[in-house]
């Protein structure tokens, strides 16, 4: 796995939004600051395809539209 990003912010629907990554159970989790604070991870279905999801499920919507901008941020920083 690696290294855990420190403290980013990323920018969602015409606002700044703080994210902070954290690693539990060898999986990577991300915390995302909103008026209604919301976790989220990549996980797979049943074909292994991979897909951003909540924790607790139920925003499942802006689990995959913030997980494409973490996403997208991350792949920046390697080039």
């Amino acid at each position: 796995m690696r290294e855990i990003e420190p403290l980013f912010e990323i920018q969602y629907r015409s606002t700044n939004v703080r994210v902070t990554e954290h690693g539990i159970a060898n999986k990577r989790v991300f915390h995302v600051e909103l008026l209604k604070p919301l976790t989220i991870t990549v996980a797979e279905d049943r074909n292994e395809k991979k897909f951003w999801t909540s924790l607790p499920e139920g925003r499942q919507e802006e689990a995959e539209e913030i997980g494409k901008l973490i996403a997208n941020f991350i792949r920046s920083k390697k080039k």
